[in-house]
């Protein structure tokens, strides 16, 4: 372990910063997830789309597992008390989390576009069997393409003092080659997928706005809003991160900088929270699910969806 002399983190803003959006984050993911996990598994019947959303869902849920390590690390004033092993596993799974949201929402993605403008075509018709088998290939290039993270150097001695600091941001302001070239492969990632959200989007968007019929169906509609609200997601979850993970790498390290560095890793970690949403768009046995239980309370009087009406 070495001392941290090249950056020195303003600590009490970070806390100030992270801790009440981490416990929020923590709070609402937990329960939107073990939900979407068991309408996936007990519920809703398996196709394509729903692997993928079962893939979302674990990749939130490994997020969250980390979540209560970086809490207690906070609350003790950034002190980290688990060992350097348990720093880069959090450490990894958290960056797993980053790439696998990031490719499941672009192939989320992909399969609105192809099922709104080209219906008939092959990619709309994978079986249960070829997701699982695609989804699976996904999971391969996340994890090993996330592996420099658990290999870097994560968990460093804070200057005059006994507190052992277990961060990202050693990755960013004191960068191997190698992690440059992972943190350059990382933004690549990340303006790629999100380009393809962006085309998805505004085609999906051209093509409803285009047509000639007077009424356009809910599902299309639904469609629109679901890939509008991927690239929220990516603007304010995903973007923020790398590109001031990029200025820190780039530029001299600043107490600025360190703010919106920290700042953008709370911003990431909203995503868990945030992807309950998605699958409100995408599974309707979770829409109907949340809509009976607030019909049964007498707070609304939501419609069900034809397609799980049929199923009773």
């Amino acid at each position: 372990m070495s001392n941290i002399t090249s950056c020195i983190e303003p600590q009490n803003l970070v806390s100030s910063i992270l801790k009440p959006v981490v416990i929020l984050e923590f709070i609402f993911g937990v329960p939107g997830n073990v939900f979407a996990l068991w309408i996936l598994f007990f519920k809703s019947p398996w196709k394509a789309c729903n692997v993928y959303l079962l893939c979302l869902v674990i990749s939130d849920l490994l997020l969250l597992i980390g979540l209560p390590f970086q809490l207690d690390y906070l609350f003790r004033g950034e002190d980290w008390i688990f060992g350097e092993s348990c720093c880069r596993l959090i450490l990894y799974i958290i960056s797993v989390n980053y790439s696998a949201s990031v490719a499941f929402m672009s192939i989320l993605a992909v399969d609105r576009f192809f099922r709104i403008l080209h219906p008939h075509h092959r990619i709309c018709r994978m079986s249960v069997r070829q997701a699982i088998m695609f989804a699976s290939m996904v999971w391969i290039v996340v994890l090993l393409l996330r592996l420099p993270t658990a290999l870097n150097l994560v968990l460093t001695s804070q200057k005059n003092s006994s507190k052992l600091t277990c961060h990202t941001f050693l990755s960013w302001t004191s960068p191997s080659v190698q992690m440059r070239i992972y943190n350059s492969v990382q933004l690549i990632e990340v303006l790629l997928a999100f380009a393809l959200v962006v085309f998805c989007f505004v085609r999906v968007s051209f093509h409803v706005h285009g047509r000639q019929s007077k009424g356009v169906h809910r599902r299309v509609k639904r469609a629109v809003r679901l890939l509008l609200f991927f690239v929220i997601i990516f603007v304010l979850c995903f973007l923020p991160t790398v590109t001031s993970g990029i200025f820190l790498q780039v530029l001299s390290c600043s107490e600025l900088l360190m703010v919106c560095f920290h700042a953008s890793l709370a911003l990431t970690y909203m995503n868990s929270a945030l992807d309950s949403v998605i699958y409100c768009h995408v599974n309707a046995w979770f829409r109907d699910t949340l809509k009976g239980k607030t019909n049964s309370l007498g707070i609304t009087k939501f419609k069900m969806s034809a397609k799980t009406n049929r199923k009773h």
